[in-house]
């Protein structure tokens, strides 16, 4: 869930890193966690046949929190412990997807992360992340709290939304991000697709997110 608050710097939304120093995150992988990871994250066998969804790169290093809106502890690695994490990536027509999982050795240290995660820290930094990282064409609206349906133990959402120019015409993109802890499993959902499918996507979201938090219920 950290390192998806990383905002990446391109309309592709890549993932990126902290600035919490190299010591942080600790990882402890051990098999039965990183089992319990690679499940908690979405494969091509949830999409369904036919819809052209293909396997796509993750991503990741692509940007920093490198703005004063984003120095707290919401976004520091500190203290934090993986014995489990794994990602994916899929897209399709107009359409791209991203999931990641991290499995926290204890409860208290999952628990610890979505007690520092409030609109009140991401939205200002995102925000900020946003307005000056997006390319020439891309002009940032918004990012808002996105109201969604209680996932798993806790979750959260968020929707910015983007206006992307070419050749004279303007289509507005939106990139949400879902995130779920699932017992000591913190999941990061996130989608980009055109605003003109905003609640078809936005129920894809939710279908997909009960799916992944359902495989960690017993973590």
């Amino acid at each position: 869930m950290r390192r998806s608050l990383a905002v990446v710097t391109t309309l592709a939304l890549l993932l990126g890193s902290t600035a919490a120093g190299a010591a942080w995150p600790k990882r402890e992988q051990n098999a039965p966690d990183q089992a319990l990871a690679n499940r908690s994250i979405l494969h091509l066998s949830d999409f369904g046949t036919g819809a052209g969804w293909t396997s796509a790169p993750t991503g990741g290093g692509g940007g920093t929190l490198d703005d004063p809106s984003c120095h707290s502890s919401a976004f520091s690695d500190v203290g934090r412990v993986l014995t489990g994490s794994a990602e994916s990536s899929f897209k399709t027509a107009g359409l791209q997807i991203w999931s990641s999982a991290e499995v926290m050795k204890t409860l208290a240290m999952a628990q610890r992360d979505v007690q520092r995660t409030s609109s009140s820290v991401v939205v200002p930094c995102l925000t900020a992340i946003l307005s000056k990282s997006l390319p020439s064409g891309a002009k940032f609206v918004s990012l808002k709290e996105l109201p969604f349906p209680r996932v798993g133990d806790w979750s959260d959402a968020y929707r910015a939304l983007v206006d992307v120019s070419a050749n004279g015409v303007t289509v507005r993109i939106q990139f949400d991000m879902v995130l779920v802890r699932s017992s000591r499993v913190e999941i990061t959902l996130m989608q980009v697709a055109p605003f003109a499918v905003s609640s078809l996507a936005k129920t894809g979201e939710a279908r997909l997110a009960q799916r992944l938090a359902g495989t960690t219920l017993a973590a």
